[in-house]
This record gives C-alpha cells, sequence and structure tokens, in this order.
C-alpha cells in the first residue's frame, strides 16, 4: 500500500511537471496565478533609499517605493508616478512637479515635504550617503553635503583676491563667487581631520568683518539653501545648477524616492533605533508592495500595497525572492519550477550552459548599460604605481576572456564608459599588448630578477566572477609572470572591506543609473562615496563640473571624454568588458523584460493562467503603458 502510493505520488509529480518542446525545464506554475517566485542573488546591503548604494538593496526599493517619475518597463523612459505632471523652465533649471493624491502604507498623506526631507536627508553630512553626490546637481547641493561656508558682502571683488585673503586664515579646496548672494561659496581645504576647526576658525574671522572695503559676514550652508522646496503639499520646487539632459531620469531612481519622516521620527520618540525603520516589521513605504518579510540571507516575500496609488494595475499578490548567488543552483531550481525567473543581476547564467540556453525559447538577452571592471588600491603596494597598474591591464586577453569565459556576448572594453552611450564616442583604449605590459612592468623597475610580489585579487561570491578571476591570474601569470592569490567573500562582507580600502585589486560592475557618460565617470570623483580606489585628482574633478556646467550638448560630451583620458592616464580602474544581460523566464511569467538597466518592475507582472491547462497556441500582449516622456510640459 504504501508503495502503491509512492508511485502513485511520483506519477503525479512526473505529471505536474510538465514540459514542452524548445522551453528550459517545466512550464506550468507550481503557485498560483497571484504570485511570483523570482532570485534577488543575495542580501541586501540596506534598503533605505537615502543610504543604499548597491543592485540588490535598488531591487527592492525601486518595488517598495514610488517616486516623482516612474522609469517605462522596457525604456526606462521617465512617466509620472506620484508627480503626475510637471512643467519645465525655459532655461531648464527649474522643475515644477505637480503630485497627485497618495498616502503611505499606514494611511499617512504623502506629500510634497516628504520629497524636500528625502533629499535633503541623502545631502546631509551626518547621513552620511554613498550616494549623496547622486543628488549635487540640485542647486547647493554640493554646498551643503561639503559643509560649505557662504561669505556674504564680497561685493564686486574678484575671485583670485578673495581667494588669497581667505586662504591667509585657512586651507581653501574651493571658492566659487555667489552673485545671487552676493558672497562666495567656500570648501575648507586641507587634511581632514583639521577640518572641523579651520572651518569654525573661519566663521569667527570672517564675520563682521571689513576686508578691502567690504563688510563681510560668514555663515554655514544650512538645508534652507538647497534647491528643493515644497511649495504647498502639492507642489515641489527643483532648480538645478545648470541644465541636465538626464535630470527626469534621476527622479526615478532610488536615490530619489521619498522617506516617511513622520515614521523615523516616530521610533526616535519612543527610544526606538531609527536606523531599524526598514525593517519589515516598521517599513512604511508608498510604492507598489510592501516588504512583509525578510529572513538573513534566505528570502523576502513582498506583498501588494492595497494604498498604492495605482494599485488597481497591481496584478500580483505576492513576489517571494530567493538569495542564490550559486548560478548553477538557481538554473536548476528554474528547470524545476521552483523559480519563475532567474532574475538578479549579480547572478549571471553559467557560461558553460550558454550555448544550450540560447536554443531555448525561454532565453531573454539584451545589452546592458553596465561595465565589469577590477578596482585598484591605489594606496597599496605595488599597484600604487601607475605603470604597474597599465601593465596588469595591457596582459588581460578581454576578446578571449568574453569568448571563452563568460561567453554571453559581453563586449570587451578597456574602456570605463562604453561607446556610444548618448553620442558618447568613447577612447577605444587598446585591448590586449603583453609587449607593452612587459616593459612598462621593466620601467617600474621589475623584471625575472626582481619580480613583482604576489598580488590578491578579492571578488564577491559567484561561479562567474570566480571564472573570470581564474583566467585573469593565468593571464598574468603567463603574460608577465606575475603570481596572484584569489579570494572570495560573501556580499555584505565583501562591500564592508571595499569601503574600508582592505583589498590590492578587486572586482565591481558599474551599472549604469541613467543614460550619460556621467554615470560612469562621477563613480571616480574625489566626493564619490562609491569610489573605492583611493584616487583624487584634482583636474579630473574639475573637468565633470565644467562638464555638468557647460551647456552646449558636444562641448559637454568632449569635456568629459577629457575627464575620461585623464582616468585613462592613471588608471585606478581596470575595465574588463562591457555587460549584457541574459535571463530565463518562464513563458507564463508575463512582463517581465529585460532593459538596459536590468531593472525588474514587478508592478508589471503577471501570470498567464492558460499555461496551468496547456501549451498556448499564441503568446498574449505584456500590456505595457506607452513609451513616451509624457507628464512634462
Amino acid at each position: 500500500m504504501h508503495l502503491a502510493r509512492a508511485l502513485l505520488l511520483l506519477l503525479c509529480w512526473v505529471g505536474c511537471t510538465r514540459g514542452a518542446p524548445g522551453y528550459y525545464g517545466t512550464v506550468e506554475p507550481k503557485h498560483g496565478p497571484d504570485e511570483v517566485w523570482g532570485n534577488l542573488g543575495g542580501e541586501p546591503e540596506s534598503i533605505d533609499p537615502g543610504k543604499a548604494s548597491e543592485a540588490l538593496g535598488g531591487a527592492i526599493i525601486v518595488n517598495t517605493f514610488a517616486g516623482l517619475t516612474q522609469a517605462h518597463p522596457v525604456t526606462l523612459e521617465p512617466m509620472p508616478d506620484i508627480a503626475e505632471r510637471w512643467e519645465i523652465s525655459d532655461e531648464a533649471t527649474r522643475y515644477v512637479f505637480h503630485l497627485r493624491e497618495s498616502v503611505w502604507s499606514d494611511g499617512t498623506p504623502l506629500t510634497a515635504a516628504d520629497f524636500e526631507y528625502a533629499w535633503r536627508r541623502v545631502l546631509d553630512p551626518r547621513t552620511a550617503s554613498k550616494y549623496s553626490s547622486f543628488l549635487y546637481p540640485v542647486k547647493y547641493g554640493e554646498m551643503f553635503n561639503r559643509r560649505a561656508l557662504l561669505v556674504r558682502g564680497v561685493g564686486g571683488a574678484s575671485e583670485a583676491a578673495l581667494r588669497a585673503f581667505v586662504e591667509t586664515l585657512a586651507p581653501v579646496e574651493l571658492l566659487r563667487l555667489a552673485p545671487e548672494h552676493d558672497g562666495a561659496f567656500v570648501i575648507v581645504g586641507g587634511d581632514e581631520a583639521a577640518r572641523p576647526a579651520a572651518r569654525q576658525r573661519l566663521l569667527r574671522e570672517l564675520s563682521n568683518r571689513s576686508w578691502d572695503g567690504h563688510n563681510l559676514a560668514c555663515q554655514a550652508v544650512d538645508a534652507s539653501l538647497i534647491g528643493v522646496h515644497a511649495v504647498d503639499d502639492r507642489t515641489l520646487v527643483v532648480d538645478l545648477e545648470t541644465p541636465l539632459p538626464y535630470f527626469l531620469d534621476l527622479t526615478n531612481f532610488y536615490t530619489s524616492m521619498p522617506v516617511p519622516r513622520h515614521a523615523i521620527e516616530r521610533m526616535e520618540k519612543t527610544g526606538k533605533n531609527p536606523e531599524l525603520w526598514t525593517r519589515p516589521e516598521h517599513i512604511v513605504s508608498n510604492g507598489a508592495y510592501l516588504l512583509k518579510s525578510a529572513r538573513f540571507r534566505q528570502s523576502m516575500l513582498l506583498e501588494k500595497n492595497p494604498r498604492y496609488w495605482d494599485q488597481s494595475h497591481v496584478k500580483l499578490q505576492r513576489v517571494r525572492l530567493a538569495m542564490i548567488d550559486s548560478a548553477n543552483t538557481v538554473l536548476n531550481m528554474y528547470e524545476a519550477g521552483e523559480l519563475d525567473t532567474t532574475g538578479s543581476a549579480s547572478t549571471a547564467l553559467p557560461s558553460e550552459f550558454l550555448d544550450l540556453l540560447r536554443t531555448k525559447r525561454d532565453f531573454r538577452s539584451a545589452p546592458y548599460l553596465a561595465v565589469y571592471f577590477y578596482w585598484f588600491n591605489v594606496q597599496a603596494p605595488p599597484v600604487d604605481d601607475a605603470r604597474v597598474r597599465h601593465a596588469l591591464s595591457l596582459s588581460i586577453d578581454r576578446l578571449s576572456l568574453v569568448k571563452n569565459i563568460t561567453r554571453g556576448g559581453q563586449i570587451p572594453s578597456a574602456d570605463l564608459v562604453p561607446a556610444g552611450l548618448a553620442g558618447y564616442a568613447g577612447l577605444n583604449s587598446p585591448l590586449f599588448d603583453p609587449e607593452r605590459a612587459r616593459a612598462l612592468l621593466r620601467e617600474a623597475g621589475y623584471g625575472p630578477e626582481r619580480p613583482l610580489p604576489t598580488l590578491t585579487l578579492r571578488y564577491n561570491t559567484s561561479e562567474g566572477h570566480k571564472q573570470v578571476a581564474e583566467a585573469v591570474q593565468a593571464m598574468w601569470r603567463e603574460h608577465l609572470g606575475v603570481q596572484v592569490e584569489i579570494e572570495n567573500q560573501e556580499w555584505k562582507v565583501y562591500l564592508k572591506a571595499l569601503r574600508a580600502h582592505e583589498f590590492q585589486i578587486a572586482r565591481q560592475g558599474w551599472i549604469g543609473d541613467y543614460p550619460d557618460p556621467f554615470t560612469f565617470l562621477e563613480l571616480l570623483s574625489s566626493q564619490n562615496g562609491n569610489n573605492h580606489s583611493k584616487w583624487r585628482d584634482a583636474q579630473y574633478d574639475a573637468l565633470l563640473e565644467r562638464a555638468n556646467r557647460e551647456r552646449e550638448p558636444q562641448r559637454r560630451l568632449s569635456l568629459l571624454m577629457d575627464a575620461e583620458r585623464r582616468l585613462q592616464q592613471v588608471a585606478p580602474v581596470l575595465p574588463l568588458y562591457v555587460y549584457t544581460r541574459s535571463e530565463m523566464v518562464k513563458p507564463y511569467l508575463r512582463g517581465a523584460v529585460i532593459n538596459y538597466a536590468g531593472r525588474h518592475l514587478y508592478k508589471y507582472w503577471w501570470i498567464d493562467t492558460r499555461w496551468y491547462h496547456g501549451v498556448p497556441e499564441t503568446p498574449l500582449p505584456d500590456g505595457f503603458p506607452p513609451s513616451s516622456r509624457s507628464g512634462g510640459r
């Protein structure tokens, strides 16, 4: 009897796990039509919009919070979200957003003041946001974040004369005239530890003081100067430093999402740690889904938000996300129907199966605005020598790497910015030149009689990253005679090591936040919290600043190219290739598409229930909204 029952269960399982010609694994959903099983790929470091700085946390935020705009699921063009419409000034430096009526998940009305608070919180240096520079385009945002002083009463004084005077009192990193305030902004320079005292000295010495016929006053730049203001509950005004062609793209990125001031402050008042406000038991959000549970390094459960303003168009009740960083495990679970999509950008398909998977009807592949590269810690010998860094770069056969190791159609590149992005020509740096690499190593004083010390290459746990690291290790040994030890770490531990600069060489993938070269070049600016190289260069920073103040598009791109040339000369990073994105998606999961940023928007996902009963003859349309920058005028 028990044996018969077991055989019956086995036959039932085989029958229920229905495959179909041309697909990989089962094509019948193993769950009801109101949920999807996906994979996040790992444990997010943070899901606080103001503090997150990596893709895993961002994937949760864009599905649980709603910004001024939302990205079209295919093109990522900005569409109305919490802002139902907006006006742009003729100079394109002022945006007036008109907010629709909406509420937080706890029923509290969401207002323009929530956006004002959230953006100022990102820029507040006490928040220590890794993405604070993301909002530097907002007027005076950088000045507030970098603790600038505003010296008033300078009249028609020249910048050079004022700077020379201020430098008699304290070192100056930046001085910028601000005629609209009859003053100038000053950022104190010198040793980081000595800057607070120097700022206090300037505040004392430049207040109520006469200089060259001017009566000076001095104050610290406070949040009220930042160019984001809630005029009333439904009107938000944003002033920019200069016109930016991609500004609306910033407004649906996770750093720009609102945060619930009332919930954070309520935790403070009741004696709870406000840093824990994003825990499932405390979190208040405003997006299509709510975070209902989170099991450390195992899974997350999202449930539909009944208070989301557009909840009538959200078809799924639940999205269950595993946190699996093993590509082979993910593929096996997908084949068995335990996952509906292989999902996360952090877990690529196993390269050894790609030739087979490409033949399947549920295989998806598309260009991906992301670059795979290695950081150099430029203060860690022997990679503190730019000649060594160049030698290591030129000794990697990138074409062989993407052809034989990654095998996903990646584009070999020795440049940080993908060529062709928003009209950007690209540097087209040499991909492989081992003879030049060996010559550079000799110039740096290394050779057979004095070999380069053993290097350490670190990566976050993943079969794909391991395969790339092993291939690079072999190339450096073959072409330079360099010995390399490779180490892997779990994602959150790895991020902590990166930020503490506890590495010589370390893996990174950077996904473009918006379709403009600046999204890659900004990564190496001195003020960017995601710059792990320890490389700081005033000339590079100045070129980036000039580029984003330049209104003529071609001159702006030329300045950005000058900045990348400067970057290429010093080589604090070692680019390897431009990604493509490959995923497996069950045919019954509709609305799950691959876009250039690898951004999955669960709001548009739904289950085609016909697949419960067999293989439909024709697919149903995904039902996406029209793609346009509607809302602005």
